[in-house]
């Protein structure tokens, strides 16, 4: 016990100093320079990368990392060839003291382009260990590279839903590649699976991602007696690109329950439930004190990557009410975002 106590003690003491060398760079210095990548837009990365400017902002570095535009690269989904030129341009670079990636596909390019120089920095990976990116929780198994990791959350995800709905057979869509069975948690839905005893549906031939490609696989599945379905990171269901409000409206009219995997907005906009997302300050503040320890001299792959979250549940009475289901009052009762109605975002893409 004591030996414990005083090993936090001296992490606390530790990140205190780095945080006060950091902050005592002499007047008229120039500010560290970070580069930024994903490989296309998307809500999840913004709202993360925001959170994470704003924690530095909070504890005093507001001005002294810089994100430079030309250092900043979002190819689009559909230019893997540019993003991984895009990701050898960043790490030849010999004036950016660390970079950020968003998301699987920024990431994979990254560390294939990898000179061991730069400091690599990921987030909002869907599963950095299932990607092969990290050695274990413990190693990310590249000196210059560091990410954040929240283990076991899209197992929970499943489990919760199972023992909420009680689903005989859960639909899953994603395309056919590596990327693409992660966005929708296939393995984690296999090991459930097993463990609880439904039936897998699973619809592998989406292609361009579009509302109407997914429309196409909610179709199939139905067909094959899906009765719930696990709402994926595809740019189908990606509010600002696509036509979610069909997949949602189509998915509530043949009373699919739906869990979403990226939590509240979905939610609120017709989603059964989900956990909740709406404040990505704690994810902020892990990346930002990354962020602060490199700078300190700290090397990436002796920091801790494991942010395990507490699941807060999101739930949509109305939605509840449109497709029939009746929630246990237990459910409601643990509930930590409860809609009363469907609210759809007002940056969606409009019909």
């Amino acid at each position: 016990m004591a030996k414990s106590f005083f090993t936090a003690a001296g992490g606390i003491v530790l990140t205190a100093l780095m945080m006060a060398f950091l902050l005592l760079q002499p007047v008229g210095a120039e500010p560290y320079r970070a580069g930024y990548m994903e490989g296309g837009s998307y809500w999840l990365f913004s709202e993360s990368m925001e959170a994470v400017k704003q924690s530095l902002k909070a504890k005093g570095y507001g001005e002294k990392i810089v994100f430079p535009e030309d250092a900043r690269f979002s190819p689009g989904w559909d230019r893997e060839d540019l993003l991984e030129n895009r990701a050898v341009a960043l790490m030849e670079r010999e004036d950016l003291d660390l970079i950020v990636s968003a998301g699987t596909d920024a990431t994979r390019a990254l560390l294939a382009a990898n000179n061991g120089k730069a400091p690599i920095i990921g987030m909002a990976i869907s599963d950095p260990v299932d990607a092969g990116f990290v050695d274990s929780l413990e190693d990310s198994g590249v000196d210059n590279f560091t990410v954040r990791l929240d283990p076991d959350r899209y197992r929970r995800m499943i489990e919760m839903f199972h023992q909420v709905v009680e689903f005989e057979r859960l639909g899953l869509i994603y395309p056919d590649t590596a990327s693409g069975r992660q966005y929708t948690n296939l393995r984690e839905a296999e090991a459930v699976a097993r463990a609880r005893g439904f039936e897998l549906l699973t619809y592998d031939r989406i292609t361009t991602e579009s509302a109407e490609d997914c429309l196409e696989g909610l179709r199939h599945l139905v067909e094959q007696g899906m009765d719930a379905f696990f709402i994926p990171s595809l740019l189908g269901f990606d509010w600002e690109n696509s036509d979610v409000e069909m997949l949602f409206n189509y998915l509530n009219d043949k009373g699919v329950p739906t869990f979403a995997r990226n939590g509240s907005r979905d939610v609120q906009a017709g989603a059964l439930m989900g956990f909740s997302t709406v404040d990505f300050s704690r994810r902020g503040d892990f990346i930002s004190n990354s962020i602060i320890h490199i700078l300190a001299g700290e090397k990436p792959r002796n920091l801790n990557m494991v942010d395990r979250g507490t699941p807060k549940i999101s739930f949509n009475l109305q939605a509840a009410n449109t497709i029939g289901f009746n929630p246990p009052f237990d459910l409601l009762a643990a509930t930590d975002e409860l809609y009363q109605e469907i609210v759809l975002p007002e940056n969606r893409k409009i019909r």
